[in-house]
């Protein structure tokens, strides 16, 4: 279950947006909501008398700022558990954004981080902001992103469909887990994808002209991939849920996610990622397309390597 969620802050009225979603989430799974603030050192030093005096100057501000840092986090925490009636934590770190927001997740072992992100669009570190990519990039926790624009008027998000898109491979089969919970808690129907590029022979005519029932042997493909789709889609109707299992064969699987995603308009979308990427059916502009499609929340998982 769901029952810890961590959500970064950093002072803005940007990043308290996740707090909605994390506290109805919570709320849904009787969990509790974790605040974590980090404070990177401003402080400088020098070997000189003045530059002494300057350090000492600046010692002083830098752990002013951490100090009100720490007693603005409480403060939220304070107010949040007390309209909320949840247990609302706040922690503080010394250091970088997202080492810290990392570290912070194991030590917890947090089921969910939660974090708005900024931008155009695309899973890319200008869209995600350094610091939601080095998480994604680094934490082995689930993780999802907000879009900054949205349509619900800061109401809190409750996505009623979740699309999860797979490649066939075990790794992509890692958000499995996440998103069944993530659904059960909201009462979301689930939807997988997953689309197949049939295999070209390089004498294409001379295949063609043999007239062999399925030349390309496309058919027995897509027949076993539906096949472990659908057992997929039965281990998460055990949890009770609404699921369907959709397969796509098409020369391009970029194109035909996007046109899948635009035609069936998903609230949310999951995805695996890989280390220093996404997955092959994900890497690059399909991420990015995906994502920049809509606006919409994103659940994100790296997992461990085998």
């Amino acid at each position: 279950m769901l029952r810890t969620i961590l959500v970064p802050l950093d002072g803005s009225t940007l990043a308290e947006r996740a707090l909605p979603f994390a506290l109805d989430l919570a709320r849904r799974t009787g969990g509790a909501v974790h605040l974590i603030r980090s404070h990177v050192s401003i402080a400088i030093t020098a070997a000189t008398a003045e530059g002494a005096l300057l350090s000492t100057e600046m010692l002083a501000a830098d752990d002013s700022l951490r100090r009100r840092a720490i007693e603005d986090t409480q403060t939220i925490a304070k107010r949040l558990a007390d309209e909320w009636g949840l247990p609302v934590l706040a922690h503080a770190e010394d250091g970088s954004p997202g080492p810290a927001i990392t570290a912070t997740a194991e030590r917890l072992a947090a089921d969910l981080i939660v974090m708005t992100t900024h931008g155009e669009g695309g899973f890319t570190p200008g869209w995600l902001g350094s610091v939601t990519d080095h998480v994604i990039r680094h934490s082995h926790r689930p993780v999802v992103a907000l879009p900054e624009h949205d349509a619900h008027g800061g109401a809190p998000l409750a996505p009623r469909s979740i699309l999860v898109t797979l490649d066939g491979s075990g790794r992509s089969e890692t958000i499995l887990p996440a998103a069944g919970e993530l659904a059960v808690a909201l009462g979301a129907r689930v939807e997988l994808i997953r689309v197949i590029a049939p295999y070209i022979p390089g004498d294409v005519a001379s295949t063609l002209a043999a007239e062999t029932p399925d030349a390309f042997g496309i058919d027995t493909v897509s027949a076993r991939a539906k096949e472990a789709l659908d057992l997929l889609a039965d281990r998460l109707r055990k949890l009770g849920l609404e699921v369907t299992a959709s397969l796509r064969v098409h020369l391009s699987p970029t194109r035909a996610l996007l046109d899948h995603v635009k035609a069936t308009d998903p609230d949310c979308i999951a995805i695996a990622s890989q280390g220093r990427g996404f997955s092959r059916l994900f890497l690059g502009s399909v991420a990015d397309k995906l994502v920049r499609a809509a606006g919409r929340p994103v659940l994100v998982l790296r997992p461990y390597d085998a």
